[in-house]
């Protein structure tokens, strides 16, 4: 993970540098700064941006700044070598073949334009105002850039706008094998040694453990006893390799102030807002300790009540009510509404320690294969999917409950 800012005559810098607390790095080209702040994790130690100047020719070039994770291309230094040789062999539709978790700023001096482009569920965060962007509405301004979207911006002041990928809705796969598979895919690409997630007695945190276990990854679990079946939890932790258990009734006054101090607001799409979210207190709790002890990856299981719940257990959050219909179309928490508002939480208060969240439930190959599952498999269980990969497993979990992290303000 990474912040990234750029500028023509001035930017804040102040909370994207929190993202990127391990080098810092600022140039100027062709009347932009470009500031990158690199937390560094994957490849070698690699300050941004990547460039692409020919040598002798005045104002030309290509400069890139990259913030993220990408799985399917091969490096020799850094995932990021790879966009600007694909920019130039795809031209603006490059980011159509990227998977992973990123957000990309690049700008070509050659053809006067720029490219913004967020991921499928925009799970890094871009704000742009012009041809200026960065990570936060803070460093620049202007509008936040959506899901799943690429946005060309030409130097005289033309913008056009295009979908990164197209979702199929054919509901057509009568098993839950190929989600399984994918999910178990989705975890392999994103845990390292060292990485953690806040581990409750549901489904999400469940089935991402569960898939730890099974894959033997050292991780670590940090669990915040709140509202969480007890039974469930002390089954959970005795499959555990490494655990630290907190609990909710604890003083949480030093998350209080480090929230309010070092964590830019962000304005939710639901009726509520960050800095009154207690969930955003033991998010931030776990990731304090985390960055203490030297973890830098955190699993995160946004995306199962938005997608595969679609908070089917409090109706006036859910579009479906607990039910997928037989004429399926994207539902409004599946970009915006609470998806949106919590990946903001997540990227803002885990950004906010230098921690990088991934999110094996917004894999492309996870949610595609829960929209082509038949109705009857979506509605055979709450969360009927991950209730099925936890019973293959016999993973204990407390079924047909919606918990989450919950400590007091």
């Amino acid at each position: 993970m990474c912040g990234i800012l750029v500028y023509k005559n001035s930017g804040n810098n102040f909370y994207i540098q929190k993202r990127g607390q391990d080098f810092t790095n600022k140039v100027e080209r062709h009347g932009f700064t470009f500031v990158h702040n690199l937390l560094h994790i994957t490849g070698e130690f690699t300050p941004q941006p990547y460039e692409d100047m020919p040598a002798g020719r005045q104002g030309d070039g290509i400069v890139c700044l990259y913030n993220g994770e990408i799985y399917n291309y091969k490096f020799m230094k850094s995932d990021g070598e790879n966009l600007i040789p694909l920019y130039k062999k795809y031209g603006n539709d490059f980011p159509k073949y990227l998977d992973g978790e990123w957000v990309i700023a690049l700008y070509d001096f050659n053809k006067k334009l720029a490219i913004f482009a967020t991921d499928l569920f925009a799970t890094k965060p871009l704000w742009r105002k012009g041809l200026e962007c960065g990570s936060y509405e803070s460093g620049i301004g202007g509008h936040k850039i959506p899901a799943n979207t690429i946005e060309i911006v030409h130097f005289d002041g033309r913008e056009e706008s295009k979908s990164i990928y197209e979702w199929d809705l054919n509901q057509h796969k009568t098993s839950y094998d190929d989600w399984i598979a994918a999910f178990e895919k989705a975890v392999k690409k994103r845990a390292i040694k060292g990485c953690f997630l806040g581990l409750s007695s549901g489904y999400d945190s469940g089935a991402i453990a569960c898939e730890l276990l099974k894959q033997k990854v050292d991780f670590m679990a940090y669990i915040i006893k709140g509202r969480e079946d007890s039974g469930v939890l002390e089954q959970r932790m005795k499959l555990l390799p490494a655990y630290q258990y907190f609990d909710s009734s604890e003083d949480f006054r030093e998350e209080v102030a480090w929230i309010k101090t070092n964590v830019e607001d962000f304005k939710y799409k639901i009726p509520q807002s960050l800095k009154k979210d207690s969930a955003s207190l033991g998010l931030s709790k776990i990731c304090a300790v985390a960055h203490s002890e030297g973890r830098k990856v955190y699993l995160s299981g946004q995306g199962g009540d938005e997608i595969i719940g679609d908070y089917a257990l409090k109706p006036h959050q859910s579009t479906f009510k607990g039910k997928f219909p037989e004429k399926l179309t994207l539902w409004e928490n599946f970009y915006d509404g609470y998806q949106y508002s919590y990946l903001g939480k997540e990227e803002y208060v885990a950004g906010s320690h230098a921690i990088e969240t991934r999110y094996p439930f917004l894999d492309r190959d996870v949610v595609q294969e829960f929209l082509w599952l038949v109705p009857e498999l979506k509605n055979r269980n709450y969360k009927a999917p991950i209730h099925e990969y936890l019973k293959r497993n016999n993973f204990p979990n407390a079924f047909s409950k919606k918990i989450g992290l919950e400590v007091k303000l």
